[in-house]
């Protein structure tokens, strides 16, 4: 199930947000802290679906103000108002818990017993866990705080306990680094998970909207076998990954999920994580560094140095460079490479892996640096082509242009790489840079009569090809790409 929060705070306001969540909620929280002078008849007369009535003291990251006889009568009024269930803090003091407690077996409503711990992750949560269970409620809820992805796996295994022992539970861990325990929970058994009604309208750090949890990730699909793939890096908030991949997912009929994984440290990851993962594509800065860490490294990413899929073959892990092959392709839709005189914008990992693709199929390179001489020397002997200045870029003749550098990206769309008076008709442009779809360096060569390629073609390529890696089946190709389209066109 999928909650979302009503956080108000007027009650026109907080009337609007339960009209607005019958769309892609299951249940509603009702965040009285949050509320001016919350109206508990009017608003549940409003909801249409079930309602956890909260009502969250400053100790446990709420906002209520007066004492905790004043906080648990507001709990005793929601049960005779008709709520389905109510959230009642463990660290209630015990004078006002224990009665609370017990007179819930006498209501229609379900007593929810939550912890919160908004510093960390404690290293075992099962002492908690048991502690919570012996007292008499309905539902536990555990809420941590993330420092690390490794305290997702803690909350994950106190998930499967509880369904094993068909207790319930909503187990999530906060933080940009919990993200993937708010997706994955009600996949371990998790009674619910929190979304978010909209972006800046979360009640808890790290929630995710909820149209997102419902028609991306598709955390209500019932899942018996199914495996976890997902993005390694940081950062990973910029990836648009999940959007193509999960609706590949989607669109074949499998119920594997796709995530986003915020990795400071390759290899304690990979120990911690690896019978948890089946595939990884890989960003940066983990693209060398996770190399060591595999069996096999295929012959292109050898020759390249970096890895952007990790594929599960057999008893052992696989690396290899979808990229290489997926910006040849994207280019060679316009022209072909062969003798043409092409000239990278950067000197970074993906202007040497589509450098490499340029060099195998026989284009005539040069590679342009910005700042940092030294790199750009360091990657035209790894190319063995020329080396020039970006400022001399526009006294080259040019077949094909290629930006792999960063500029012209979201959010610095008015910047371009390359001054729009050198652009030559005829001209292939590519940017590698895919959001927005069309960069101002796209734009521009356009208008001079030039052919251009976008980015979003090598992102959607590089990852059917990830697809196809990982399943073993083709990639559904349009509906991969329709995915990111439609997703950049939202930002």
């Amino acid at each position: 199930m999928i909650c979302v929060p009503i956080i108000g705070p007027s009650a026109r306001k907080a009337q609007q947000q339960i009209a607005s969540a019958a769309a892609v909620a299951d249940i509603l929280e009702l965040r009285l802290d949050l509320m001016d002078a919350p109206r508990l008849d009017t608003l549940l007369t409003a909801a249409t679906l079930p309602v956890i009535v909260t009502n969250r003291s400053k100790l446990d990251g709420g906002q209520f103000k007066g004492t905790d006889e004043k906080r648990v009568q507001s709990l005793r009024d929601a049960r005779k108002a008709g709520a389905d269930y109510v959230d009642i803090e463990v660290s209630t003091p015990r004078e006002h818990l224990q009665p609370f407690l017990e007179e819930g077996d006498a209501t229609a409503a379900q007593t929810i017993i939550s912890y919160h711990d908004f510093s960390h992750t404690p290293e075992d949560l099962n002492p908690l866990y048991e502690t919570m269970r012996e007292m008499p409620g309905d539902v536990i809820k555990i809420v941590t705080y993330a420092r690390d992805i490794a305290d997702n796996l803690k909350m994950f295994e106190l998930l499967k306990r509880a369904a094993r022992e068909k207790q319930k539970l909503i187990g999530l861990c906060m933080g940009d680094a919990g993200e993937i325990s708010r997706i994955l929970a009600t996949a371990f058994g998790g009674f619910l998970t929190f979304g978010s009604l909209d972006d800046g309208q979360e009640s808890a750090p790290g929630q995710i909207p909820a149209k997102t949890l419902k028609e991306v990730y598709r955390v209500n699909t019932a899942r018996r076998d199914f495996k976890i793939y997902g993005v390694i890096g940081n950062p990973v908030s910029k990836s648009r990954g999940y959007l193509v991949h999960n609706r590949a997912f989607q669109a074949t009929g499998s119920s594997d999920i796709y995530v986003a994984f915020l990795v400071n440290n390759v290899e304690k990851f990979f120990t911690g994580f690896a019978d948890f993962f089946s595939g990884l594509s890989v960003t940066m800065p983990a693209k060398e560094k996770v190399a060591p860490l595999l069996d096999r490294i295929d012959t292109t990413a050898q020759k390249i140095g970096a890895v952007n899929t990790v594929v599960k073959e057999g008893a052992g892990w696989a690396g290899y460079n979808t990229d290489c092959a997926a910006a040849v392709a994207a280019i060679e839709t316009c022209t072909a490479i062969r003798d043409k005189r092409v000239l990278i914008l950067g000197c970074g990992g993906t202007a040497k892996a589509i450098g490499f693709g340029v060099k195998e199929k026989d284009g005539r390179l040069t590679v342009a640096y910005n700042k940092n001489k030294e790199r750009g020397e360091i990657l035209a002997k790894e190319l063995d082509c020329e080396l020039i200045h970006c400022r001399a870029a526009g006294t080259r003749a040019i077949d094909i242009l290629i930006n792999c550098s960063p500029v012209g990206m979201s959010p610095n769309v008015n910047e371009t790489p390359f001054a729009a008076e050198n652009f030559k008709a005829g001209m292939v442009v590519f940017d590698a840079v895919y959001n927005p779809l069309e960069t101002r360096l796209l734009r521009e060569a356009k208008s001079a009569g030039c052919a251009v390629v976008p980015g979003s073609e090598m992102f959607v390529n590089q990852a059917a090809r990830q697809f196809a890696l990982w399943t073993g089946q083709p990639a559904p190709v349009a509906v991969m790409r329709q995915a990111l389209l439609e997703g950049l066109g939202e930002d």
